[in-house]
């Protein structure tokens, strides 16, 4: 009986704090520290996924990045798990909820900005730095196998893009193939020119390539600085996924400027030594007139996406937190 009556008047006391708490809260919605809390530490969340997300971290130590991320991952589980003890303890627990919504949307849309910031930009600034510089090139004598890791290279003097002999591979985009060559490939004295009668060395690796920038009924090229006359280099082609599409073009193109007894192994036998051009190891370029200042501008439109990114969330999440506090209130959350 004892225990039993203890045990009425405990919960009788607590019935009676929680109707004091309830007479003395505020009747707005928005309390300032909450408010701030709910700002802070989703911004601070989502900055600093981001960063780990897209830096240089992320390229030279991936593994590294992924663990300095996990802090971020780690508040918004505490700030989800603090907010459902306050529900169970029924105290308020509105501004906890608030953070916690803020701090797991920072994490995703860091993850998937931070993604796009990485692979438009940074994958290709650092890809650059690691890559080798070649100037001098030859478009019309060296070989493409000699150049393999090049990144940034300069042709010689008098290098252009025959836009005349551009090729447009078509397959959901157009991908669009033109040869890199040199004012010596004009000079027809070598004898397979003279037997095809046409301006081309026997072997061309360097290839202009763009996308959806060309059009082969007009015949219409416009990929890179190809109407700067003083461009003559190139930035290497980095994404591999649209690599072998270019690669189809080129054999296209190959196909079209080879007679068609070449076509045939008996029509090779005849014409020794081979008389047609050929790409043996095809390099493909984005035809620049400064390679540096392109490097560069990767790093400056990251950097430049990175700040933009963090305003537009600061500010979303301060506006849709605000939002969303008002939302719990009319509810009836604490």
């Amino acid at each position: 009986t004892n225990f039993g009556s203890m045990d009425f008047i405990f919960k009788e006391a607590r019935a009676e704090l929680r109707e004091l708490t309830r007479k003395h809260e505020p009747r707005s919605p928005w309390q300032p520290i909450p408010v701030l809390m709910s700002a802070i530490v989703p911004a601070l969340c989502f900055t600093w996924a981001y960063y780990c997300c897209f830096s240089w971290l992320r390229f030279y130590h991936p593994r590294l990045a992924f663990v300095l991320g996990l802090p971020s991952l780690a508040v918004a589980a505490v700030v989800s798990l603090q907010a459902k003890q306050l529900l169970r303890n029924a105290v308020p627990a509105r501004g906890s909820m608030v953070t916690a919504v803020g701090c797991w949307a920072a994490v995703v849309l860091a993850l998937w900005l931070g993604e796009q910031n990485y692979s438009w930009h940074i994958f290709s600034f650092y890809s650059y730095q690691d890559l080798a510089d070649y100037i001098n090139i030859d478009p019309s004598e060296d070989k493409g196998q000699s150049f393999m890791d090049s990144g940034q290279v300069y042709f010689k003097e008098a290098s252009y893009v025959a836009v005349d002999e551009f090729v447009a591979f078509k397959s959901e985009a157009t991908f669009c193939v033109a040869p890199i060559l040199s004012e010596d490939a004009l000079q027809p004295s070598a004898p397979a020119s003279k037997a095809l009668g046409q301006n081309f060395p026997n072997v061309v690796d360097f290839w202009a390539v763009g996308l959806n920038c060309c059009n082969q009924e007009t015949g219409e090229y416009h990929c890179g600085a190809v109407g700067d006359k003083t461009a003559r280099s190139g930035l290497r082609l980095l994404r591999d996924d649209v690599r072998p599409f270019y690669a189809l073009a080129v054999q296209e193109w190959e196909a079209k400027k080879c007679p068609e007894d070449t076509n045939t192994a008996k029509g090779y036998a005849k014409a020794s030594p081979l008389i047609c051009p050929r790409s043996g190891h095809p390099l493909f370029f984005h035809w620049v007139a400064d390679p540096l200042l392109e490097v560069d501008l990767f790093y400056e439109k990251a950097m430049s996406m990175f700040s933009m990114h963090i305003v537009c969330f600061t500010l979303g999440n301060f506006l849709i937190g605000l939002l969303l506090s008002w939302a719990l209130f009319l509810m009836g959350f604490k």
